[in-house]
């Protein structure tokens, strides 16, 4: 074990640089830490709206509205990964990266370095970024006995199905957009079969998110039984 660890909600030493199966309680830590993870970094006027929440309208609508129990597995554990690294906003993903291209672009020009090298810093950064996220996706889906990496086409349908939720939560959750947002969430409707969106509190979105990882992941519910 590295000696970059974090403890978890029920006391165990989670590796963050080297994480495994073994480490990751899917009924306690990740469902209890997904459903205290807001998103929209909180700014929700009706109550944090977490993360579990999200997971589970968004699979509870792939199966009313395509019956496929693969891809709304697959979306009930595509952010498992923020129950221990938290949920970045796209905006706030988008502020770092220019922060760190502004940093690293002043330190190359005092060395007289060439203007194409100044968003080296920014790729270094998400890279590990997505490293970290990638290897806790692993031991996340290792631990509920889910392939990873996803087949490409499921993969597809979850970003697709990540954005009809995001269309949903915000017409349903936040205040009428000042400006309008990215083209590809402007474009996306809603989907079809999902009612008005209200928020949970959140020890009912762990309880949902907890139903919903037995009723996709049987053998995981006669393991809790």
């Amino acid at each position: 074990m590295t000696d970059i660890w974090m403890q978890t909600g029920t006391g165990r030493a989670f590796d963050l640089m080297a994480p495994t199966a073994d480490m990751v309680d899917l009924e306690h830590d990740v469902a209890e830490a997904l459903a205290r993870e807001p998103r929209f970094g909180g700014h929700v006027r009706s109550g944090p709206y977490s993360v579990a929440q999200h997971c589970v309208l968004g699979a509870d609508a792939i199966i009313a509205e395509t019956g496929s129990i693969e891809t709304a597995r697959a979306f009930l554990l595509h952010d498992g990964h923020e129950s221990y690294c938290k949920d970045i906003t796209t905006p706030e993903t988008e502020a770092r990266d220019r922060r760190v291209e502004q940093i690293v672009a002043f330190r190359l020009a005092a060395y007289g370095i060439a203007e194409p090298c100044r968003d080296l810093g920014r790729g270094v950064f998400n890279e590990a970024l997505r490293g970290l996220k990638s290897d806790l996706d692993i031991a996340i889906h290792a631990a509920a006995g889910h392939p990873w990496p996803l087949p490409p086409d499921i993969a597809a349908r979850v970003r697709q199905w990540d954005l009809a939720m995001l269309a949903a939560e915000r017409r349903d959750l936040l205040c009428k957009p000042p400006k309008p947002w990215h083209a590809s969430v402007e474009r996306v409707p809603p989907p079809a079969r999902i009612g008005r969106i209200k928020v949970w509190p959140w020890p009912k979105a762990a309880d949902e998110w907890r139903a919903r990882l037995h009723q996709l992941f049987p053998h995981l519910a006669a393991n809790a039984a």
